[in-house]
């Protein structure tokens, strides 16, 4: 079919060539074995974790390689598990770099100025809760992460302002230089599992989400999967002190993003069901290990993710099992106790009741919703109301809590949620989670609260109300913008 005439697909743009404008992919692309990225308003972000040894530079006048015909690139999977099986044999003949990885010591004092002086003041509040150290940052990728968290902070300050165009391409290009630092590490057997590696994928992991660089923030989760069974499992790599952090971070986002996705892109519950009761005994006395979400109803996240996924294989014999269970969950839910969680705090303990109360209205909220979405729970009176219900009652919990500088970074995921909600109640609602969203991106200088606000937006224009139909691809909501590293230096 003939496409649009005047705009070329992105591919051939970026390769300064003339498209023949076929829709839905061009002929140059396919002719060539390239995935045509279309001709969308949007330029498409490709990010894809290469093993080690599988680029090499050419010489000026060598003739370029492409990929013949009928053959497709191998997936992320595939070259990152053969990576961190087999040595690399591939020669690398010559390393050219387009900017040198140095560090200008001047941009670190600058980078860490601004910290200090923005993003850490923004912090104490929330330090008022309890410790939360934050140590020195060593190898390149994990400097260069740093300058792309303080320049994505900025550009979320300053919204289309007169220099957000020269912070983005600033943004990029230290961001270019983070992934081929740490690439450069990966390539080294023997380090490719070390804590500070693992620890930098995990910066690069919250930059994309943060700054909404990626859209397939994912691969990085399924790369620190496969580091993880190489450390010898979930078990042994939670055993060390050291990765503490790092590890309750990337759960986090692994375990919220599954609550925002289509249940046939769920990804890991099995897993994630299976260390359940050893991060029920390991983080029984942490304070806030999981952004503030206390630990049981964490725990109630995480089995109501693999009860989504267990409803999708339309076994009615399976689904009627299901539903029992998604009651007895409701029941937990319920009985939980905001205040007895919070008098268990050793401070602030009215601001730690808050927080449970928050979280325990989002879950029950995420709990029906999802699961009539899947015909898990049955769409009638009594759920309704009862859903009405925790949505009031988590607007004006909202309402407070999202006006202290203390709590309001960790009801990101509550505020979501009540979107979700909020497609069955008032347009008052509505525009008070929009009006939220809007400032939580703006007061945290992070993008994912925009990213929220596109896609409930976007929910609320449609004729959908389903939980499911919300969301279609994979997101993280969370707030986090950094990942604690003192503990790689103490050990």
């Amino acid at each position: 079919m003939e496409g649009r005439r005047g705009r070329h697909c992105w591919e051939c743009r970026r390769r300064y060539l003339v498209c023949d404008f076929t829709e839905p992919a061009c002929k140059r692309c396919s002719t060539f074995g390239i995935e045509c990225p279309g001709y969308s308003d949007v330029k498409p972000t490709r990010l894809k974790w290469l093993a080690p040894g599988t680029v090499t530079s050419r010489s000026r006048g060598q003739r370029r390689q492409l990929t013949p015909p009928g053959k497709t690139e191998k997936s992320y999977n595939d070259m990152t598990s053969r990576a961190m099986s087999e040595p690399a044999h591939t020669a690398i003949d010559l390393t050219l770099l387009r900017f040198e990885m140095c560090l200008d010591p001047g941009l670190i004092a600058q980078g860490m100025e601004y910290f200090n002086s923005c993003i850490y003041q923004e912090l104490l509040p929330t330090c008022e809760l309890g410790p939360n150290p934050r140590g020195p940052m060593s190898p390149d990728y994990l400097r260069f992460g740093m300058l792309c968290m303080i320049l994505s902070h900025r550009i979320n300050k300053m919204r289309n302002g007169p220099q957000c165009k020269a912070l983005a391409e600033k943004f990029y290009l230290y961001r270019g230089l983070a992934l081929r630092s740490l690439s450069e590490h990966l390539n080294v057997e023997g380090r490719r599992t070390d804590d500070m590696v693992i620890a930098g994928i995990l910066t690069i992991l919250l930059i994309d989400i943060q700054q909404g660089a990626s859209l397939n923030w994912r691969c990085h989760t399924e790369g620190l999967n496969r580091l993880i069974a190489l450390r010898g499992g979930f078990r042994a790599f939670a055993g060390s002190s050291s990765l503490q952090s790092p590890l309750v971070c990337l759960w986090f986002v692994a375990v919220i993003g599954n609550t925002t996705c289509p249940a046939s892109d769920l990804a890991m519950t099995s897993l994630q069901l299976d260390a359940l009761e050893f991060l029920l005994q390991e983080y029984a006395d942490s304070l806030f290990p999981f952004q503030m979400c206390p630990l049981p109803l964490f725990a109630e996240i995480i089995r109501t993710n693999h009860l989504r996924m267990q409803a999708t294989s339309r076994d009615a014999f399976k689904t009627k099992n299901i539903s029992k269970e998604a009651y007895e969950l409701l029941e937990r839910v319920n009985d939980f106790s905001p205040e007895q969680w919070g008098q268990s705090k050793p401070s602030s303990k009215e601001d730690w009741m808050l927080i449970g109360s928050v979280y325990q209205a989002a879950v029950t909220l995420y709990c029906i919703l999802s699961f009539q979405s899947l015909s898990i729970l049955p769409t009638t009176p009594a759920l309704r109301g009862c859903c009405a219900t925790h949505a009031h009652r988590l607007h004006i919990l909202l309402n407070e809590g999202l006006s202290s500088p203390k709590t309001k970074r960790s009801l990101l995921w509550p505020l979501v949620v009540l979107g979700v909600e909020a497609v069955h109640e008032s347009a008052a609602m509505r525009a008070f989670v929009s009006r939220r969203l809007s400032d939580l991106g703006h007061d945290a200088g992070i993008y994912a609260p925009l990213t929220a606000k596109h896609v409930l937006e976007t929910f609320w224009g449609s004729d959908e109300v389903h939980w499911d139909a919300c969301f279609d691809r994979p997101y993280a909501f969370t707030t986090q913008i950094a990942v604690d590293t003192s503990g790689l230096y103490s050990s």
